[in-house]
């Protein structure tokens, strides 16, 4: 049998001085200088190989890296974060993280150093991450080597000999705050979100930040972190010096923005909202009637995306997966806990709440479902962990707020058994700050109302500070019978 000539390949001439990035991804570069088209567009850090100036060669040797994980527990724990923590961050973060943690060892080492731990706190029994499990050992060292390479590129920039991304930066202090999240450690993650809301506006106006991550994407975390740090220490934070300054972090919602993103920025003003009105009642000014907001339009914003949101949202409990922040059981929640908030007297007496009974038991109801079907999905799965907007935060206000005790009672048992861990919130953890929260709040009833709302603020400061401590997997939670 005659064998048939292989067909001849057409094609340009391959080009062999074209940026590293490009030559990583096996597609032709336009050569461009500083930075080609290709990176440009998809906002990438363009790379080109260094020559000497003696040399005619323009010949550049690449060898590709199959993978960043080399051993068998690296392996692992890479192969876990792709299955599971990717979906807790948005893709659009995740997808250029991955790709730049071939090069980038601060990133290869977090990256893996977070699959373990996410493997650890999910799948393990509780005592693991206290008694230092063979998989916990190995997540705090990959940990540790992160913060050194980190340290020591932080230290060669500030010496004028070094040249670290921005966006590297950014992204460590993200990955470092969910690392701490996920091992219990409250105050070692909250100086992670801390040192990075610093540095996210140190960085603004750099023409490099942005361009591994898209700014929005960066800010839209960023954002999500400010939101949880009001949300649990903001009365503490009122506590402080006068001279102490919070900016709003969030921008106004764009077309850019999905649902989830838009709300998460819409929720930033009404935080910063209530902290500024509780930095007033601290200092003395009477409690305010209702939230005022840097972002005039605030209300009608809700409104708009609210309505948008039931227009393009499959119905209640149909989604499937655990795609970042697209639950639509979980951004109804925060849509109607969000009014709430912006016509509540929010410091005042816990009657002021009477109102918004229909929506706790609401809140209450979808909180139930979405659980039942998780729990359906992940059967396995003993804890779970998320960086997007959760439940927690809402079932701990209604368990501390709501004046119809059976609601209260419903969203304390949900809070004793979903354990969840929503970035710093942890819902053991948040039993107790409910339970403590409506004790303090109950002796304090009979109190004139300008001294009530001085005096719950200051209660609600010590619940926080009394009870966020770093206890990990140490915290108990007596146990709540489910109600009837």
């Amino acid at each position: 049998m005659t064998e048939k000539p292989r067909p001849l390949r057409f094609g340009s001439t391959k080009v062999r001085s074209g940026c590293l990035v490009c030559k990583a991804r096996r597609i032709k570069c336009d050569e461009a200088r500083p930075a080609c088209l290709k990176c440009t567009r998809s906002k990438r850090l363009c790379e080109y190989a260094q020559l000497s100036a003696d040399s005619n060669m323009r010949i550049v040797v690449y060898t590709p890296k199959a993978s960043f994980a080399t051993t068998g527990a690296e392996k692992r724990s890479l192969d876990f974060f792709l299955a599971a923590m990717r979906s807790r961050l948005p893709l659009h973060f995740t997808q250029p993280v991955l790709q730049a943690a071939h090069r980038e060892d601060v990133l290869s080492h977090v990256v893996i150093a977070l699959g373990a731990m996410q493997q650890v706190y999910e799948y393990d029994d509780s005592s693991a991450i206290g008694s230092w499990s063979p998989m916990t050992q190995f997540a705090m060292q990959q940990y540790g080597k992160a913060l050194r390479l980190l340290q020591d590129r932080v230290t060669l920039n500030a010496r004028g000999t070094g040249s670290t991304s921005p966006d590297i930066i950014l992204i460590s202090c993200i990955f470092f705050a969910c690392f701490e999240c996920l091992r219990g450690s409250v105050s070692s993650a909250i100086i992670h979100m801390r040192s990075g809301l610093n540095l996210l506006r140190e960085y603004e106006n750099d023409p490099r930040t942005g361009l591994l991550v898209p700014r929005r994407t960066m800010r839209s975390l960023f954002t999500r972190l400010d939101n949880q740090l009001i949300e649990m220490r903001g009365s503490s934070m009122s506590m402080m010096s006068p001279h102490d300054s919070f900016e709003v972090i969030a921008g106004d919602p764009s077309a850019e923005d999905d649902v989830h993103d838009a709300l998460n920025g819409l929720w930033n003003h009404i935080l910063h909202g209530m902290l500024d009105a509780a930095k007033a009642v601290a200092q003395g000014a009477p409690s305010s009637p209702s939230i005022d907001t840097s972002q005039m339009n605030v209300k009608e914003n809700m409104k708009r995306l609210h309505s948008a949101f039931l227009q393009r949202s499959p119905v209640s409990g149909s989604i499937a997966g655990e795609d970042y922040g697209q639950d639509p059981d979980i951004l109804q929640i925060w849509f109607l806990l969000s009014p709430m908030l912006l016509t509540a007297h929010t410091w005042d007496p816990a009657d002021a709440w009477g109102p918004h009974n229909d929506n706790f038991a609401r809140i209450v109801s979808l909180a139930d479902g979405y659980l039942a079907r998780t729990f359906q999905a992940h059967p396995a799965r003993k804890r779970t962990f998320t960086l997007s907007l959760g439940i927690v935060p809402p079932l701990c206000l209604t368990a501390s707020r709501s004046p119809d005790p059976t609601v209260q009672q419903k969203a304390l048992y949900l809070l004793s058994i979903c354990n969840r861990r929503e970035g710093i919130w942890d819902s053991r953890l948040a039993v107790r700050v409910a339970r403590k929260t409506a004790e303090l709040d109950q002796a304090v009833r009979d109190q004139p109302s300008e001294e009530q709302a001085a005096t719950r603020l200051k209660n609600r400061a010590e619940v926080f500070d009394g009870v966020c401590v770093d206890e990990g997997d140490a915290i108990e939670v007596t146990s709540i019978p489910p109600p009837v």
